[in-house]
């Protein structure tokens, strides 16, 4: 349940910031259009820019309420997938054998180790063919 609200919280200052970051990229869209002649891109470009300026200052507080809410949303994330990582390698640790016991086992020997080399067998290609 405290995940969830987590969550919320973090969402909640996410669109807080974004709302506000908006409503200000408008509000000075709207001051450009009444106060110059500029329409169109270049008025949109302009204002993108003076609203990113103004905003650093401004919205200072909520952008950093939503950055550490977004921080610690993915900090839990990760400790989470720790845990998980470190559940799993205690369950694939080899039970170590009791002494003695490892010497039992054969090693296996990879496979044509023992076979001769260069020898041709009945079937193979260019085997040598007995006069009839």
């Amino acid at each position: 349940m405290s995940a969830c609200r987590a969550y919320r919280g973090v969402v909640r200052g996410i669109a807080l910031y974004t709302t506000l970051r908006l409503a200000m990229l408008l509000a000075v869209w709207l001051v450009i259009q009444v106060v110059t002649p500029l329409r169109g891109l270049i008025a949109i470009a302009i204002a993108i820019v003076i609203s990113g300026i103004l905003s650093f200052v401004v919205l200072d507080r909520p952008r950093n309420q939503a950055s550490r809410g977004l921080s610690g949303f993915f900090r839990r994330i990760d400790e989470r997938i720790e845990r998980s990582r470190t559940a799993e390698d205690v369950d694939d640790e080899p039970v170590q054998p009791a002494s003695g016991q490892a010497d039992a086992e054969p090693e296996q020997q990879p496979v044509g180790e023992h076979d001769e080399t260069g020898r041709l067998q009945d079937g193979d290609e260019g085997a040598t063919r007995r006069p009839a």
